[in-house]
């Protein structure tokens, strides 16, 4: 009961630090819920949790939104994100656990190292980045980190940027949502999680907006950059046996 409070308490938190970083959401939730429930399970639990997120952030920011970024690349992360959540029942859980934590923890690394790329703004990029994003995000729920890469481009601004990556966001976990259940991968005794998470993701995204321009964004994204680094060891160590967790096996 204690961790599923604490869960409850983090995808709070998570919510404030995506609204304020355009990212975390899912990085921060996927890892501990998944310590309570099979990390399947947690991945399309979170796909719901994501989606409120990134439904209440667009409609704060929908002003903000760069319609031609959100068709270019968000129609074919839409379809590859199918793609990656009918392959979610196929792959073994210790493996996507493995790649969750590969990816948090490289990403964490090289930007807590200051190593970043800001690839071109044009269509094929855009396509290209897209394509990555959804299939990565229908498979293990956590293509935010991506996402940011190709969308912070110079120029863009953080409005800009949040609203333009929420609308992409939402119509991919739009999609691997209906994929999820399309496919009866999510058990009924964790329904009761969806009216929760969406009362929490809310909440979390109305105060994060609000405090956007108040709270020091750099001093965030470290804290969140080393939290992530952890649970990337973790995760890496559960495959290999050191350690074991709830969605193991």
């Amino acid at each position: 009961m204690f961790t599923t409070v604490l869960f409850f308490v983090v995808a709070f938190l998570a919510a404030i630090v995506a609204s304020l970083a355009g990212f975390g959401a899912a990085t921060l939730t996927i890892p501990l819920l998944a310590l309570i429930i099979d990390v399947k399970q947690a991945i399309i639990l979170i796909a719901f949790f994501h989606g409120f997120s990134s439904l209440f952030k667009v409609l704060q920011l929908w002003r903000s939104v760069d319609i031609r970024t959100t068709l270019w690349y968000g129609v074919p992360a839409v379809l590859t994100a199918i793609v990656g959540a009918y392959l979610l029942d196929i792959v073994a859980p210790g493996v996507i656990g493995l790649v969750i934590g590969i990816f948090l923890g490289l990403f964490a690394v090289l930007s807590l190292l200051n190593i970043s790329w800001r690839p071109p703004d044009n269509p094929p990029v855009l396509v290209a980045g897209g394509i990555i994003t959804g299939f990565v995000t229908g498979l293990i729920g956590l293509g935010g980190a991506i996402r940011g890469a190709f969308l912070f481009t110079a120029g863009r601004k953080k409005e800009v940027y949040i609203a333009t990556s929420s609308a992409i966001a939402l119509a991919i976990d739009i999609a691997r949502s209906i994929t999820y259940l399309s496919r009866g991968s999510l058990e009924s005794r964790y329904y009761w999680f969806i009216p929760v998470l969406l009362v929490i993701s809310f909440t979390g995204t109305w105060f994060g907006v609000k405090v956007l321009h108040r709270l020091p964004e750099p001093i965030i994204k470290k804290v969140v950059l080393v939290m992530l680094l952890f649970v990337s060891i973790f995760f890496i160590l559960d495959y290999f046996g050191i350690v074991q967790t709830a969605g193991s096996g």
